[in-house]
């Protein structure tokens, strides 16, 4: 069994979800967060938000950031990779119905295990402005594992998925103590609609709503 699978092995097979989404495209939030694409790769995109942190995401909705930086120490954030299990083997990419996976977490200060299960739970739709989008829909539950046997529940999240977009364009957390949280796109702006003004303007809206 292969204990080690780097990200970058797995990205190569997933280039089928990748999504024709302008680079300089800008994606808003239902929390008011402001994400714009400044960089494409293969099967991976490059996202830096109002603060100037950069989100390396891959391409298929169920895996977590690839790469996370902060600003202006671009030294200071974290790495994800794959350490076992094949999230591309859930349908409908793969034939199963649900897998489960292993990341390993590195920052400059901790090196973490991060254990997920995702189950497939069909397909659906989501309305964004005039438009209803086709999604793909997913239940994970992030876990650790109690004397390396049992698995006890930290995250519980059911993510919609885009493939027309490329874009979880819904997500809801419930963490262990019961918090939750949704997560929902809002707005997905072209390069030459993405002004400093409309972008105000519809961080604006969303947060007096």
């Amino acid at each position: 069994m292969i204990r080690i699978l780097t990200a970058s092995l797995l990205l190569l097979s997933i280039q089928s979800v990748q999504a024709d989404i302008q680079i300089g495209s800008v994606a808003i939030y239902s929390d008011g967060s402001v994400e714009k694409l400044i960089q494409k790769g293969e099967g991976w995109t490059l996202w830096e938000d109002e603060r100037k942190r950069l989100y390396k995401t891959a391409n298929y909705p169920a895996w977590p950031i690839l790469k996370y930086q902060k600003f202006p120490d671009r030294n200071d954030g974290y790495v994800q990779k794959l350490a076992f299990g094949n999230p591309q083997a859930i349908k409908p990419m793969g034939e199963k119905q649900s897998v489960t996976f292993e990341l390993t977490k590195t920052s400059n200060d901790a090196h973490l295990q991060r254990y997920w299960r995702c189950l497939y739970d069909g397909k659906g739709s989501f309305t964004l402005g005039s438009k209803k989008y086709r999604t793909l829909n997913y239940d994970c539950t992030r876990f650790i594992l109690l004397k390396a046997v049992f698995p006890k529940p930290r995250e519980e999240q059911r993510i919609k998925y885009s493939p027309t977009l490329g874009l979880v364009v819904d997500r809801r957390s419930v963490d262990y103590k019961g918090r939750s949280e949704r997560l929902k796109l809002e707005r997905l702006l072209s390069p030459e609609k993405a002004t400093a003004k409309r972008i105000g303007q519809t961080v604006y809206a969303i947060r007096n709503d």
